[in-house]
């Protein structure tokens, strides 16, 4: 394709726009609610691509979340967890034989998730270049993401859905995050995961206070995320190509903090990765802060961070 249009580095400022639109207007009428009956069978010709470290609290009920949702493709790139991640995966993978789950340990400790995507993909791409059904989409998500049909309105949804994947102009697909805490109003307190989304007491913020994408892309186009998995690296074609996803009731709920050890966890790894990889400084800045906070304060950084999370999403 000629690259005749102007370099994006991220969505126009109207599918940003339309995406918050589209939330606040869903999340404040009775249409809206986490419908996670829905089955979207176009995804039998999608793959999920995963980096994942030591998420053993949420690797289960993500995986069995989007098989339910239609997935049948799963591509784990695991970076030496040390918990019960491997396990959780492997027993994902013999319970469910009719998915594919390719789980693949990742030694390097350096945070280089573009790069190792980007890797993934094409290996995706080559790996399933004769399986049937024939692998069209690859979606990125990470294990604190569920892409989620959030209108009672399922039916109507899914048919949406189908189309877009079948939509042979279509190249990129755009999933706002949702920001999500495990926290019940009714109860005044954190909660754990069920074992489906539906079966857990979640809190998801009222109003799309920052518009964040995360991307799926066709295969076969040389697409390929950038850092985070929030847009496509050197994007020199027509919006018109693009797809968002929140017009049709989809949301990508986002549970980032889940309990103190899990933030302190996810703290010491991530600037430990982010250190080993010599990125510039202003990646990864906001985990920086707060893992510069935890070294001051200790354990009440920590409970001040979750706190600030479960009151925005309330």
């Amino acid at each position: 394709m000629t690259e005749t249009h102007p370099h994006l580095l991220e969505p126009p400022a109207s599918f940003k726009e339309a995406a918050r639109t589209a939330f606040d207007t869903l999340r404040a009428s009775d249409a809206w609610c986490i419908n996670d009956n829905v089955v979207v069978d176009g995804l039998r010709e999608a793959a999920i691509l995963m980096l994942v470290k030591n998420v053993d609290d949420i690797i289960g009920v993500n995986l069995r979340h989007h098989y339910h949702l239609g997935f049948r493709r799963f591509l784990l790139l695991d970076n030496n967890s040390t918990d019960r991640t491997a396990d959780i995966i492997t027993r994902f993978r013999l319970e469910r034989p009719d998915a594919g789950v390719l789980h693949i340990t990742d030694f390097e400790v350096a945070y280089q998730q573009a790069a190792k995507m980007a890797a993934l993909s094409l290996f995706a791409e080559q790996y399933f270049r004769v399986s049937s059904p024939p692998l069209r989409w690859l979606f990125f998500v990470d294990a604190d993401e569920f892409i989620t049909c959030c209108t009672r309105r399922g039916h109507e949804a899914a048919a949406a859905f189908n189309h877009v994947l079948a939509d042979g102009d279509a190249s990129v697909l755009l999933f706002n995050w949702a920001q999500t805490a495990l926290y019940s109003q009714r109860h005044q307190a954190l909660t754990q995961f069920g074992p489906t989304l539906g079966e857990t007491d979640l809190s998801v913020w009222p109003s799309m206070k920052v518009s964040v994408e995360k991307v799926a892309v066709r295969t076969r186009e040389s697409l390929f995320p950038t850092m985070g998995n929030h847009f496509v690296e050197e994007f020199r074609r027509s919006p018109a190509v693009l797809r968002n996803m929140s017009e049709f009731g989809f949301f990508m709920l986002h549970v980032p903090m889940r309990s103190t050890e899990q933030l302190r966890r996810k703290l010491e790894e991530g600037v430990r990765a982010l250190d080993a990889a010599n990125l510039h400084p202003s990646l990864g800045g906001h985990w920086r802060f707060y893992e510069s906070a935890y070294r001051q304060d200790g354990d009440d950084a920590l409970r001040h961070f979750l706190d600030a999370h479960i009151q925005d999403c309330l």
